[in-house]
């Protein structure tokens, strides 16, 4: 990962003084070769100057395509990694496919940056993949920066569906001082709570709305799957106290025979 540009991206404000003079000298060639025959030579060159600082300008640092791209890298095979984590088979997935969940970490700690595209950006970024068992669900989750090596980690967790309550998406404000300009936006959450109401797993989320549909499917399951739990759980502890009677029926029965 080129962490050198990728910080350059984050740090970055503005349009570069060498931008400008790129497109200055980009409109003076356009200008140049519209008056005469003898000053297109001249406008010309000056385009080719004018596109060779534009290229200068923008080869130290990422753009946000740059980045999207990095990002796409790095979650690259992640359901296939994951299955072979938890030791899964398309089989064993017969609940709800896969889901994976992606988005940049936000925290006062982060570079932060609004891509000429409208994206918000940091430094830090986040992917999972959740796979759903007959029992259980299994997270494999990945989280890297974007500007330090040393932060890429592969971490995951396997939870029973009746060790949790619920799965949903939280919002929460998020606001970051640029310069002089204030940015304020939302930074969504998915969150999945235990049955004590604690969270075991969170991850910031591009957010809409196949996420609550998500989260719909999700809590669907943990109450199909913990009721039949609780139901197995019924049905093997009366086929143990029927056994228990039929035990001591037969034995108060031979008892009364001797």
């Amino acid at each position: 990962m080129e962490t050198k540009r990728n910080l350059k991206y984050f740090t970055s404000k503005g349009i570069s003084p060498a931008t400008i003079i790129g497109w200055v000298v980009i409109i003076a060639g356009i200008v140049l070769m519209s008056l005469s025959r003898g000053t297109r030579l001249y406008g010309i060159l000056g385009l080719v100057a004018g596109m060779a600082v534009l290229i200068f300008s923008s080869s130290g640092k990422a753009s946000g395509d740059d980045i999207e791209y990095q990002v796409g890298e790095k979650m690259r095979n992640m359901i296939e990694r994951g299955m072979i984590r938890f030791e899964l088979f398309e089989k064993s997935l017969k609940y709800l496919q896969p889901l994976t969940l992606r988005g940049y970490e936000f925290n006062d700690e982060v570079y932060y940056k609004k891509g000429s595209d409208g994206k918000n950006r940091t430094s830090l970024f986040s992917a999972a993949v959740l796979f759903f068992t007959g029992e259980r669900i299994n997270i494999h989750h990945r989280h890297f920066s974007f500007i330090d090596d040393s932060i890429d980690e592969e971490l995951g967790g396997s939870y029973k569906y009746i060790d949790l309550s619920r799965a949903e998406v939280q919002s929460v404000p998020f606001e970051r001082l640029v310069g002089n300009r204030l940015y304020k936006f939302t930074d969504y959450h998915f969150v999945l709570y235990g049955k004590d109401g604690n969270e075991v797993f969170n991850i910031s989320v591009d957010y809409g709305a196949d996420i609550d549909k998500a989260c719909d499917d999700i809590n669907r399951i943990i109450d199909i799957r913990t009721k039949a739990y609780y139901e197995k759980l019924a049905r093997v502890e009366a086929d143990r106290k029927a056994r228990l009677e039929a035990a001591a029926a037969e034995a108060a029965a031979a008892a009364e025979n001797n």
